[in-house]
């Protein structure tokens, strides 16, 4: 994730939370689905 900077969360559901991040090195923006995980 570090090729990444968040831009903005925009929007949350059952699967995670989808945000806008911004590629470090190109600037495109691009939508990803983050999905946190459960530590056992």
């Amino acid at each position: 994730m570090e090729k990444y900077e968040l831009v903005k969360d925009i929007g949350s559901g059952n699967f995670g939370v989808g945000r806008l991040m911004r590629n470090r090195e190109t600037k495109e923006l691009v939508a990803m689905n983050y999905i946190e995980r459960g530590i056992d």
